[in-house]
């Protein structure tokens, strides 16, 4: 960080260029009065290629900024590095960006890091030539808006749980990543009984003490697999809950010189993949119809988003991701399972999606088919007799590809961006296609390796 990212938020005149956060200091100050050893704060953001980025401060200057007397300013680019640390040909060295804490998001976890707490951040773009801080980019703040949206203009409300999956690996001395969780999955108790499991119960202790809606612990897959079942939060509360699960992970599984890896695909020889399923629940339910249809009809192009790398597509398959446009109450075979009314599992996710923005664009598709009354047409494949387990004959497929899915995305990226108010799926569509030529020149296997040690 240079000397001069740490700048007054007042200009000449005194004026403020960011607005602090009403009401920011007292809960930063209410959170250090339960925990007085921090003394390092982590300002941190999910950029578009999932990769959770963060700039280290004194808790000096954190209350500084939640009082409005300073705030922190990145390099320019901070949306715009592909997962190798690239920047697009298109990321400019003018202006900055800036990060604005949303206090009520501050977390730590006193039995890992006692001298860290984390905010989870809005990242604003601004320039000489265009001063005005502008966050249409920014992932979290169109998840943000939606939610808010739904609430203004319907009064409609939700709620989001995940289940996150994971395998250990274990670096060779050729730096090859190998299997090291080995016990049987599927809720096997031998699973339990894995050495691996040890630092397992390591990690749900942290995350116990630091407040996490974990609801189930169960060893998944055929062997060597284990899955979190995290509870039901506000959209916003349930992705930086989950990014601290992911990060946490990393963090225990580090200590032991071993990987945890939410990456779909660790091991492409086995038949095994992780996912990342996600629980989405409306209320109240009524038109939840309009509100699916809404969501299948986009469900191609938001393929792009919640797979989105070209190995996450080995999971479009029955039982995984799914591999056509569907939906079925009670039904693990298609991409959107129905649990009970206004609650759905959506099972086309990954763990290596900005969670930010793809559940942002998947409730957006939701509204859209509120609003506009789009009727469902699609029968339900848990009770249509009728229906085959593929969606019967005129089913549409899922995209086998990124490139296809992110054509798909193109189609609808304009009507989702209006209902986000940004543009950061025009920025994403961007970013990936150059991402995707990136990771291609790199090869199949080391692009493996590297999504399986940074996911």
């Amino acid at each position: 960080m240079a000397p001069d990212d740490v700048v007054s938020m007042r200009d000449a005149n005194g004026q403020s260029d960011h607005a602090p956060e009403v009401g920011g200091l007292s809960k930063l100050d209410d959170f250090l009065a339960l925990h007085p050893g921090i003394r390092f704060l982590r300002l941190q953001w999910q950029d578009m290629s999932g990769i959770l980025r963060a700039r280290v401060v004194p808790i000096e200057v954190g209350r500084a900024m939640a009082a409005g007397k300073k705030t922190i300013r990145s390099f320019p680019n901070s949306l715009s590095c592909v997962v190798e640390n690239s920047l697009m040909p298109t990321a400019t060295l003018l202006g900055a960006t800036t990060g604005l804490p949303d206090w009520d998001s501050l977390q730590s976890r006193p039995s890992l890091d006692l001298l860290y707490a984390t905010v989870m951040c809005q990242m604003v773009r601004h320039s000489p030539k265009s001063p005005a801080p502008n966050g249409d980019h920014c992932p979290r703040r169109a998840l943000a808006t939606i939610v808010d949206k739904a609430f203004r203009l319907f009064q409609m409300q939700f709620l989001v749980g995940f289940e996150v999956e994971f395998e250990v690996m274990k670096r060779t001395a050729k730096g090859e990543m190998t299997p090291h969780s080995l016990g049987l999955g599927a809720s096997a108790c031998a699973g339990l009984r894995d050495p691996c499991y040890a630092h397992v119960e390591e990690a749900m202790q942290v995350l116990l003490q630091a407040g996490v809606g974990l609801e189930a612990v169960h060893s998944e897959g055929v062997r060597g697999q284990y899955e979190f079942v995290l509870g039901p939060r506000p959209p916003l509360q349930a992705v930086d809950e989950l990014v601290l699960v992911h990060d946490t992970l990393k963090r225990v599984f580090a200590r032991h010189e071993l990987v945890a890896t939410v990456f779909p695909r660790p091991v492409p020889s086995r038949s095994q993949s992780n996912g990342q399923h996600t629980h989405v629940s409306i209320h109240p339910p009524h038109m939840e119809d309009n509100f699916l249809a809404g969501i299948l009809q986009k469900l191609p192009g938001l393929c792009a988003l919640c797979l989105p790398y070209n190995l996450s597509y080995e999971r479009i398959k029955p039982l995984q991701a799914g591999d056509v446009v569907s939906w079925g109450t009670e039904n693990r075979g298609v991409p959107i399972r129905r649990i009970k009314p206004g609650h759905w599992e959506m099972r086309f996710v990954d763990a290596t999606a900005n969670m930010y923005l793809a559940l942002a664009a998947i409730l957006g598709a939701g509204l859209i088919g509120y609003e506009n009354r789009v009727p469902l047409l699609i029968p339900d494949m848990g009770i249509d007799p009728g229906a085959t387990e593929h969606g019967g004959h005129d089913s549409v497929p899922l995209p086998r590809t990124l490139s296809e899915a992110l054509d798909r995305l193109v189609e609808d990226s304009s009507e989702l961006d209006a209902v986000m108010q940004g543009k950061a799926l025009h920025h994403y569509l961007s970013l990936k296609r150059f991402e995707a030529s990136r990771l291609h020149d790199m090869g199949v296997e080391e692009a493996r390796l590297l999504l399986t040690e940074l996911f």
